[in-house]
């Protein structure tokens, strides 16, 4: 039974429909595990283990694993890759570039070592986190360095802190609780939007006057009781709903 997978590649797109064409709604990203919803002949639908997002992947990019080995690795501490130079070198010894964030606890199973910065070595910042991704291109379903959306952004930094929240901004917006804006502490996210009803953008606030976002390009901007100010032309950009602690 074709039940659960693995990704041993560095990167593979999750479409929302199965074929190469349709929007890529997220990624999945090396070692991540997921369990197949659906299995087609040619496209998977799956549900990733770290978040429940669904959508389909293509089955000439899906490692298909046994369910005692999905359970066994279910158990594992995470530790994550935390290098924008990091890469993993396979049983046949090729080096292969990996994204921040790569679940590299999942090592051992695919045969690999990796190399570089990881979770484990270091106390991570918050703040330091999400910097690491500075002008990181935009990319609607995107999580790596070369292509990332907002709350694909925010998701990530989280991760890498060993803080779990959902994939996209008005799932993330009905988690944690409510922030006043007095006690904004660095990591906090901030939501945007026209109304509570229709959260659009999310944000991880640097302090109580600037905010690091995905808007063009990861980038720092200043915020106000309004949304935030582009640091460049002064417009707001994003009206504000609230803000939200973890």
């Amino acid at each position: 039974m074709k039940d659960f997978g693995i990704c041993e590649l560095s990167v593979v797109p999750i479409r929302k429909h199965p074929n190469s064409s349709s929007e890529m709604v997220t990624q999945l990203l090396y070692g991540e595990i997921f369990r197949i919803i659906e299995f087609n002949e040619k496209w998977s639908k799956i549900s990733n283990e770290f978040d429940n997002y669904q959508g389909w992947i293509n089955n000439i990019q899906v490692n298909f694993i046994e369910k005692v080995n999905y359970n066994t690795l279910k158990l594992n501490d995470p530790v994550y890759s935390l290098d924008k130079q990091g890469y993993i070198i396979n049983s046949d010894n090729e080096k292969i570039s990996i994204p921040i964030g790569s679940l590299i606890s999942s090592c051992k199973f695919l045969k690999c070592k990796y190399v570089g910065k990881k979770t484990e070595s270091k106390d991570c910042d918050i703040v330091e986190t999400a910097k690491l991704y500075l002008n990181s291109p935009y990319t609607w379903g995107g999580r790596t360095l070369y292509g990332i959306d907002c709350s694909g952004f925010s998701q990530l930094v989280y991760k890498i802190l060993g803080i779990k929240i959902n994939r996209d901004a008005s799932q993330q917006a009905s988690q944690g609780k409510i922030a006043l804006r007095k006690n904004i502490v660095p990591g906090d996210l901030a939501f945007f939007g026209d109304s509570i009803e229709e959260i659009t953008h999310v944000g991880i606030m640097i302090n109580k006057n600037e905010i690091i976002h995905a808007h063009g390009k990861i980038r720092i901007d200043k915020i106000n009781i309004d949304g935030i100010i582009n640091s460049e032309t002064n417009k707001l950009t994003h009206k504000l709903i609230y803000y939200r602690n973890y």
